[in-house]
């Protein structure tokens, strides 16, 4: 937190106002939890007459052990249209920030820049029928990957290239439909061997049989 928001934090008279930011490959949704805001060239709103409204936040708390952070965020759709816009499942994977700003009361600019709050992407959306239609979307964070299990990750050229998009280096190599695990211990019963440039390797794992 650079020391312009700091001293703002540090006032009297402090407002704090919170910035919501949804980035997706159809629109980017900001809103805020109270007014509007010019942050450098994005305007930030408490309505957005397209999407509607953001609902309370959540508290952001450290994941335990294995696990990582998570938020849901309610939003509070403008209509059905919008509902059905924001809720489109592919938009997962899209970014989800949060910011903490301070702004002067007199005359509504920002004090300093924002501090992060949250940052993480948009993992599934629910719908909740009650006194008020809601959309729960409900968001992970890019480190909770790292906690993702590969023992499916293998010498083949599907995962080759999704690692790789474009890079074809498997499409044409023989014995690649054989199942060679890396990064995993082979699953008992399973033949290790690779063929393929006029050899056969069996046993070991692949690094081993590169290695030979």
């Amino acid at each position: 937190m650079d020391s312009t928001a700091i001293a703002g934090r540090s006032g009297k008279a402090v407002w704090l106002v919170q910035l919501f930011r949804l980035t997706t490959s159809d629109f980017t949704l900001r809103l805020t939890t109270g007014g509007f805001l010019v942050w450098g060239s994005e305007l930030f709103v408490q309505r957005d007459p397209t999407f509607g409204t953001l609902g309370d936040l959540p508290l952001f708390e450290d994941g335990v052990d294995n696990q990582t952070t998570r938020a849901d965020f309610t939003l509070f759709p403008a209509d059905h249209a919008a509902l059905a816009a924001l809720a489109d499942r592919k938009h997962q994977g899209s970014i989800v920030e949060v910011y903490d700003a301070a702004v002067d009361p007199l005359t509504g600019l920002l004090m300093g820049d924002p501090d992060l709050l949250f940052r993480g992407v948009y993992d599934f959306a629910r719908f909740v029928i009650g006194a008020d239609e809601e959309l729960i979307i409900e968001c992970g964070t890019e480190e909770s990957r790292l906690n993702e299990p590969n023992e499916d990750r293998r010498l083949s050229d599907p995962h080759h290239r999704e690692v790789w998009p474009g890079e074809l280096g498997l499409s044409h190599v023989t014995g690649v439909g054989r199942k060679i695990y890396w990064r995993a211990e082979q699953p008992s019963g399973g033949n290790g061997g690779m063929s393929g440039g006029g050899g056969y390797i069996s046993g070991g794992s692949y690094s081993e049989a590169v290695a030979r």
